[in-house]
């Protein structure tokens, strides 16, 4: 089994400065700061099947990683060859919504896991 801990963030400047809009005219910035609160991603491979599970606050199980609904876990197994047989759990200091950067926490965990 591998867990990961993925900080989140209070991003203090720099929103919508990453749109082109924006960032052609007068360039991009972005000031952030990682705080005390984090987010796990656990993942492991079972031994019974080959299905896909993945937890976050619902429950998916699949066949194969194309069918997930959750579009960043789907997209990430698919970039590093991931098909099958993999179960993956997340859970947090703070519930999602909060405008702390779950999203890119739950990826960067999932990533690096």
């Amino acid at each position: 089994m591998i867990v990961t801990r993925t900080p989140f963030r209070i991003t203090l400047g720099g929103g919508g400065t990453d749109l082109p809009a924006f960032y052609e005219r007068h360039g991009g910035y972005i000031l952030a700061l990682g705080i005390d609160k984090y987010m796990y991603v656990a993942l492991n491979v079972p031994y019974a099947d080959r299905k896909v599970r993945l937890h976050y606050t619902k429950s998916e199980s699949v066949d194969d990683v194309a069918e997930l609904a959750h579009d960043l876990a789907r997209e990430a197994l698919k970039a590093h060859g991931i098909r099958d047989a993999i179960e993956i759990a997340s859970l947090a200091d703070l519930p999602a919504g909060t405008g702390l950067g779950s999203s890119s926490a739950y990826l960067v965990g999932l990533l690096n896991a």
